[in-house]
């Protein structure tokens, strides 16, 4: 909508005269300009504004309308919020990239989840089937993302052997650490009755001895059924990422940092970047890579704009919606079971973090179980020892269950946190934790409360990368499968979540000086949202939609209300 005052000023620009206003009393004129909106800034000096002004790039000025309205030039783009609200760009501070190709192409895995329409155990195998149908004899199929919540339990060796008789089969769960395959794959992998499992991994045996199918974290053999998969060529791979980057655009995520980057993904972001990629990337390479990280980053190929590579992902313990977090206590359901053990002892934790801290980088390390993040906080304190003063900012990914003893190291060791925020998604496998639990998991409250850094994240694909509805988990910490609530003491404020998948999540990236707020000098990205979220039902909070994205002052995304379908710019 445009009001009576922009319909002057867009009078006055075609005659030049606000261009000449602008020159006249020495200021440049912004190459975008947002007014009328509720912008809301993340900085405590100076909380809400209603206009922005941007210029290569950057934030030139934040306040009312009347403060931004001198620097309109004859070719500054004025967007009219009309009152809607605006963020910084939301920065996704732990997700997994991965290139989106159909799914019933050669390349193409199934997308399992309940977005890509699977709601049931019919539909999983329905989709299974036409997959078959267009797959050759022999050839590997993949399905990725599947909730045993919402297809009854996890589909058995034989049910896929039913649809799939002639192909291996892998069928990866939600939390992306256990999986389901047929009986052709655990052939074709050489895994049998007799087969041990390795450190760290399981294979699910029946009553009488007799693999079931489904593998818990990753056992090797599996592996190399990969190596027989059809491959895509660079141009088809570099597309398939567009086509996701242009998905996490859409929903306003304006930079995103890949938990599990190696030489290769790397490769291709640069030169989705150098193509013009209005997102920023945040590597952090896998730790089976540390040798070549230390080795390359520094290399002129590699200082790109918009790419990052300072830091090391470690896996280290297992997961939580899989149910093969390592803990002190037995899970609520199974006296006798108290997750998986991490397959790294701790002197060879400490010697890899040791290296990593040594070359001056961030570590960044996966543990979710209180006895797995235990070890990696050892690990921390013993690469720290002789400068407790150094702002390394070492990271734990998830660390989804705490005790007051955990946060305590954390905060006097500085280690900051990426919090799961997927109860709206997950919530119903937190029942086998037990009750006594909930409040000390996913611990984005009392991490706030120790004055412990958290950033915003989605583990994406192990939620989707929608930060709305991360920020409704978060607030509501309500499971949309029974909409129960886990963890009433975990909750948290509209405006913290806002905080935490905007400038705390800069600030895990050491990125607070540069993005993450509305703030002359930081970099021009904004989000306009439909609606206010403040103002609604809070379990409507993840409907609201991203009405614009916009990175380094340019509009890269917006959604087209009028025509229905939404089209992005980039």
């Amino acid at each position: 909508m445009i009001d009576a005052k922009n319909i002057l000023l867009l009078i006055m620009l075609s005659f030049g005269l606000v261009a000449c206003s602008s020159e006249e009393n020495g200021h440049q004129a912004a190459d975008l300009i947002l007014r009328n909106g509720v912008v809301v800034t993340m900085e405590a000096e100076a909380p809400q504004a209603s206009a922005v002004a941007i210029r290569d790039g950057v934030i030139t000025a934040v306040g009312d309308d009347a403060d931004v309205d001198m620097l309109i030039g004859g070719k500054t783009t004025i967007i009219d919020a009309a009152g809607r609200f605006v963020v910084p760009g939301f920065i996704d501070t732990h997700m997994h990239p991965h290139p989106l190709f159909d799914e019933m192409s050669p390349f193409g895995n199934l997308d399992l989840t309940p977005e890509g329409g699977i709601i049931s155990r019919a539909t999983l195998m329905d989709k299974l089937r036409q997959k078959v149908s267009v797959t050759p004899p022999g050839q590997l199929i993949i399905g990725m993302g599947y909730n045993d919540n919402i297809v009854d339990g996890h589909p058995t060796a034989r049910e896929l052997d039913l649809v799939a008789p002639n192909n291996p089969v892998i069928l990866v769960h939600s939390s992306g650490h256990r999986s389901v395959v047929n009986t052709f794959a655990l052939d074709a992998a050489g895994i049998t009755d007799e087969t041990p499992d390795t450190p760290g991994s399981k294979i699910e045996r029946d009553e009488d001895g007799h693999a079931t199918g489904i593998i818990l974290e990753r056992v090797p053999e599996l592996y190399t059924l990969y190596e027989n998969r059809p491959e895509p060529g660079e141009a088809e791979t570099l597309e398939a990422y567009r086509k996701e980057f242009r998905q996490f655009l859409s929903n306003g995520i304006v930079a995103v940092a890949d938990a599990s980057a190696t030489p290769e993904t790397l490769s291709l972001y640069r030169t989705l970047l150098n193509d013009g990629l209005p997102i920023r990337v945040y590597a952090m390479t896998l730790s089976t890579h540390l040798d070549w990280l230390i080795e390359n980053r520094g290399e002129a190929e590699w200082q790109v704009p918009g790419l990052t590579m300072r830091t090391v992902k470690v896996f280290h313990g297992n997961s939580l919606s899989g149910r093969t977090a390592w803990l002190y206590e037995p899970y609520a359901n199974d006296p006798n079971y108290f997750g998986i053990p991490p397959s790294r002892p701790q002197k060879a934790l400490n010697d890899l973090i040791g290296r990593i801290h040594a070359a001056g980088l961030q570590a960044a390390v996966h543990a979710n179980g209180d006895r797995e993040i235990d070890m990696v906080l050892d690990a921390f304190e013993h690469a720290q020892k002789s400068d407790l003063n150094l702002d390394a900012r070492h990271r734990i990914e998830h660390g989804s269950v705490v005790n007051t003893d955990i946060l305590d190291r954390m905060k006097h060791g500085r280690v900051a946190l990426a919090p799961h925020s997927y109860v709206l998604n997950h919530g119903e496998k937190m029942e086998d934790y037990g009750a006594m639990r909930w409040n000390w998991m996913h611990p984005n409250r009392s991490a706030l409360d120790w004055g412990i850094p958290i950033g915003g994240n989605s583990d994406y694909p192990v939620s989707p990368a929608k930060p709305m509805q991360r920020v409704q988990s978060m607030v509501t910490r309500k499971a949309r499968s029974n909409g129960k609530i886990y963890g009433l003491k975990q909750r948290i404020t509209i405006e913290d979540a806002l905080k935490v998948w905007t400038l705390g999540s800069a600030y895990l990236q050491f990125e607070e000086n540069t993005s993450g707020s509305i703030k002359p000098g930081k970099r021009g990205d904004l989000v306009v949202l439909s609606e206010d979220p403040r103002a609604v039902d809070e379990d409507q909070i993840g409907d609201i939609s991203v009405d614009y994205t916009i990175v380094g002052g340019a509009i890269v995304y917006k959604r087209d209300v009028a025509a229905g379908p939404e089209a992005d710019t980039w």
